[in-house]
């Protein structure tokens, strides 16, 4: 197993090695921050802890977002280009999904919550972008 992650790992460009190196920390970051916003949410800590462990991962996710930027400027101009297209479509995936929920939930058609909405608005995202870029990264392979 070690041997397919060498490979995997050393195929990768250098400035995906440092976004991924970067992004470690604020990926723990982001975990911690995650699991103390659920910890502070069920106790009933006062609404001000709530309130900065809800917004903690944000901050997080800001972190890793600025390291992402970071990549976009250090990558060659064929990577640039799959990722800027990766994002591009699945924003553009992820904005139709969501059009179609609010006209669903206007319509009386669908009866779900807000904080299902948002949740299956995130999995579409991070989905569509990861689908999309594996299969820009074989047509231009």
């Amino acid at each position: 197993m070690s041997g397919i992650a060498t490979r995997y790992w050393q195929s990768l460009s250098p400035a995906l090695r440092r976004y991924y190196r970067a992004s470690v920390w604020p990926g723990l970051a982001f975990l911690a921050m995650t699991v103390l916003h659920e910890w502070a949410s069920r106790t009933g800590q006062s609404t001000l802890l709530r309130t900065l462990f809800a917004l903690g991962p944000v901050l997080a996710m800001a972190w890793m977002f600025a390291a992402y930027l970071r990549f976009l400027r250090d990558c060659d101009e064929l990577e640039r280009r799959i990722e800027l297209g990766a994002l591009a479509w699945a924003a553009g995936i992820t904005l139709q999904a969501a059009m179609a929920a609010m006209l669903l939930l206007d319509a009386g058609v669908a009866g779900w919550s807000g904080r299902h909405v948002a949740a299956w608005l995130c999995l579409v995202l991070a989905i569509a972008y990861v689908l999309v870029r594996g299969w820009l990264h074989r047509r231009y392979a």
